[in-house]
């Protein structure tokens, strides 16, 4: 949960954008409103400063430099012009809208759901409208998180948000007849890529681990180099002949809109495994904030990333606890299907699966027990 200082300190942002690409000030400032940044001035946008947003603030400003733009980041005490104390009524006036637009939103699909179970509108074509209600509050809850993660001074709109998520999640409850679960299968190649040359190297990334870099770190150890060694350091510090990721020039970052785990596993030809696709999704949508996937798996994972992090307090130790979680959701992800991955899908991707000698049309195959 977030807290609030005694003095709080301040992270600004200052950017000009060139007039092209012209889709570039709308991401830019999609991307300042899902970070929570409010507007000082003209193209200035400040945070309240810590860990979190330095390093989102730092990745919006590599962003928009690859696009051809000007940007900078400054970190003071005060910010000219506003006292402390305007400044948290600001974002916590922001976060009130925001917790009052997916608060109406809540309330307006447990109304729909009630009206709905009214009208036993839940028999064989009412499981359709269920699932999507589903699908819809997924989507509010999601946004709730988000919200809730960059409400730095709790903003009085938070209680009432929370309480109108379980009263649509109770009325969900109450609706449904029968449950359905989601089948998590995939089939994933490994990948066949030459990694001879990074076999026994040393690898160096920021202390402070967090979602992108224990992933990589995970994926590191299981599919890229069988005898790694690691070292976590001060932003700016470097170790001669090491191989560095998640750090600003290093050999694995950031590329474009895709996050050091997306960007490693193309590099180096492992993306052609469905699995590890996904887990890059799961991670981009965690550390870019950006809700490009919407991974159901994202806030929850999230949520246990940090509170280990916050429990453990030790890169090394973080690392033990948080590989076999990896091992866990990559292995659930590596059956027949992933999460969300259903036949459209797959072909507008241009991932048409071969269909295996003698499987019957959908439809008319045979229960699991009874196949040969």
């Amino acid at each position: 949960m977030a807290n609030s200082p005694a003095k709080p300190e301040w992270i600004l942002l200052v950017h000009q954008l060139p007039p092209k690409p012209t889709n570039l000030r709308v991401r830019t400032w999609r991307r300042l409103q899902k970070l929570g940044a409010i507007a000082i001035k003209n193209s200035v946008y400040a945070l309240p400063f810590n860990d979190r947003t330095y390093e989102d603030f730092q990745w919006l400003k590599q962003e928009i430099e690859s696009s051809g733009g000007e940007a900078a980041i400054f970190r003071g005490g005060a910010v000219e012009g506003a006292t402390d104390e305007e400044m948290i009524a600001a974002f916590r006036n922001a976060r009130d809208q925001e917790y009052q637009q997916v608060t109406a939103e809540l309330d307006a699909l447990a109304g729909a759901i009630q009206e709905g179970q009214r009208r036993r509108n839940l028999s064989r074509g009412g499981i359709t409208g269920c699932e999507s209600s589903k699908d819809d509050l997924e989507k509010l809850s999601r946004e709730l998180e988000r919200i809730i993660a960059i409400d730095s001074f709790n903003a009085p709109g938070h209680r009432s948000a929370v309480a109108a998520y379980q009263r649509c999640r109770k009325a969900l409850a109450a609706s449904e007849s029968r449950g359905q679960s989601v089948k998590t299968n995939s089939s994933a190649n490994a990948a066949d890529s030459d990694l001879a040359g990074l076999q026994g190297r040393r690898w160096v990334t920021r202390k402070n681990l967090f979602i992108d870099r224990l992933a990589s770190i995970w994926l590191i150890k299981r599919f890229i180099d069988r005898r790694p060694r690691f070292s976590f350091v001060s932003e700016g510090e470097a170790i001669r002949g090491a191989i560095a990721f998640d750090m600003y020039g290093a050999e694995f970052t950031h590329e474009g809109d895709a996050c050091t785990f997306e960007a490693m596993i193309r590099r180096l030809g492992l993306d052609r495994d469905l699995a590890l696709r996904a887990i890059g999704e799961i991670v981009h949508d965690i550390d870019l904030k950006d809700n490009k996937f919407n991974r159901l798996e994202a806030p929850g994972l999230a949520k246990i990333i940090r509170g280990l992090a916050d429990l453990l307090k030790d890169d090394r130790k973080l690392v033990e606890q948080c590989c076999p979680i990896f091992d866990g959701l990559y292995d659930l992800l590596a059956q027949d299907k992933l999460p969300g991955d259903d036949q459209n899908t797959r072909e507008k991707r241009g991932e048409k699966r071969t269909r295996k000698r003698g499987r019957k049309a959908p439809g008319k195959t045979k229960p699991r027990s009874a196949r040969t």
